[in-house]
């Protein structure tokens, strides 16, 4: 983790951050809060990971007590600074410093998508999760045929797998094959090199992950955790799992 630690250091990073939370991403933050509304009841203790430059945080510890964790010291000393009303700490998923179940929920937007390591982490968030807790995580699904579709019509104004209409359209292909294959035999796909390094149009160029409701809900299925919901229907055309532009995984913890 120590190139991926320095690389959400950066004043470049972190400034990045600050600028999306502040302007396009503000709106899917309000959908990720109010996503978590619906399964976690008000007064829960909530662990909010990778919760960035802290508005997801912020927004939870109007309804629950809130801790906000990331690994960018840059991130959390300006989450400190900008909302008072939380404890943000700089810590890492792939062992976090609490003990075993110590919140209510566990929670992550547009996170897992950036890990190597996904069984290690849900670990991670699994293990702090109390019992009958729950797990949440909402991201980006790229397997979804919507974001294709829409990124032919605007390659250039949505994000998308390919630069241009041709590999958007191979991409198309390939989201359909792959939401089919799951259906069959889940497992974690990475960017690389299964998805033939693609090139991904948008904010996500450091994604690894390609992140799917299945093969998540079958994780948290073989942990012996009840799967709640695959998708997060609080975001625009999200309430049918196989073409949901995002997924939101709940687990419950027995």
């Amino acid at each position: 983790m120590k190139n991926g630690a320095l690389h959400y250091n950066t004043r470049r990073y972190v400034n990045s951050a600050i600028h999306k939370q502040e302007s396009g991403l503000k709106k899917y933050i309000y959908n990720y809060v109010n996503f978590i509304k619906k399964f976690v009841r008000p007064g829960s203790k909530v662990l909010d990971v990778a919760c960035g430059p802290g508005l997801s945080s912020h927004l939870l510890s109007k309804n629950y007590k809130v801790t906000g964790i990331d690994m960018s010291k840059g991130m959390v000393a300006y989450a400190r600074k900008k909302f008072k009303d939380v404890d943000f700490r700089v810590d890492d998923a792939h062992g976090l410093s609490f003990p075993d179940e110590s919140f209510d929920a566990v929670v992550a937007c547009t996170f897992i998508e950036h890990i190597n390591d996904v069984g290690a982490v849900l670990d991670e968030m699994l293990r702090v999760t109390k019992r009958n807790g729950h797990v949440i995580i909402v991201s980006p699904n790229w397997f979804s045929p919507l974001r294709p579709i829409r990124g032919i019509i605007s390659p250039k104004g949505y994000e998308a797998m390919g630069k241009n209409r041709l590999r958007i359209t191979i991409w198309l292909f390939k989201s359909i094959y792959y939401t089919f294959q799951k259906l069959i035999n889940p497992k974690f796909v990475f960017q690389n090199p299964d998805i033939e390094n693609e090139e991904l149009v948008g904010n996500d160029v450091d994604m690894v992950y390609i992140a799917n409701q299945y093969d998540l809900g079958r994780y948290f299925r073989k942990k012996g955790c009840k799967v709640l919901k695959l998708s997060a229907d609080t975001f625009r055309f999200s309430s049918i799992p196989p073409i949901a532009p995002w997924l939101g995984v709940v687990a419950k913890k027995s």
